[in-house]
């Protein structure tokens, strides 16, 4: 017995939804199945600009994978604020997951965020912390995945240098 062919465009199309529906569910939380985890933050020994000295808010840390399913295609937004001030003082881009999945349990490696802006002030490193220029900061990571944005954490900047690395080739 012949289908009707209306009957058969609706056969296909619910077969079409069962089928990728079956892998649909919630959209991941990502701020829920992600942990930042190593955090370690400071003041990047940045030398000299212009002859004065320079350093720049620095925050490396992990990304770990506490879902049951693996994770990619996170990118992060790392947003620095400065104490006693209403708005951003600067921010930056990343990859937090590439196209590669992050399995179930594992972690990224270190990633580094560390602005181009920073402060320059004559005089010693070691006294950039008591400058009355300087304000401490704060570094509010976010990531994004599927046009949702999720609040991943907030970290205050220690009040330490983190050493000038050379740049490698």
């Amino acid at each position: 017995m012949p289908i009707p062919r209306r009957l058969s465009f609706t056969l296909i199309g619910v077969l079409i939804l069962a089928a990728t529906g079956a892998r649909c569910g919630p959209p991941l939380d990502l701020s829920q199945a992600l942990e930042v985890t190593d955090v370690n933050t400071g003041w990047y020994d940045d030398g000299l600009l212009n002859g004065v000295s320079h350093i720049l808010p620095s925050i490396s840390f992990r990304l770990h994978n506490r879902s049951n399913d693996a994770i990619n295609g996170v990118q992060l937004t790392v947003s620095f604020w400065r104490e006693g001030e209403d708005g951003e003082w600067v921010s930056l881009q990343m990859r937090g997951i590439g196209s590669q999945s992050l399995a179930s349990g594992a972690s990224t490696d270190i990633l580094v965020a560390r602005p181009a802006h920073g402060y320059t002030v004559e005089g010693l490193r070691a006294d950039m912390f008591t400058n009355h220029s300087f304000h401490d900061a704060m570094a509010k990571i976010f990531a994004l995945r599927g046009g949702k944005i999720f609040r991943m954490g907030e970290h205050r900047l220690d009040r330490k240098l983190i050493p000038h690395q050379p740049a490698t080739h």
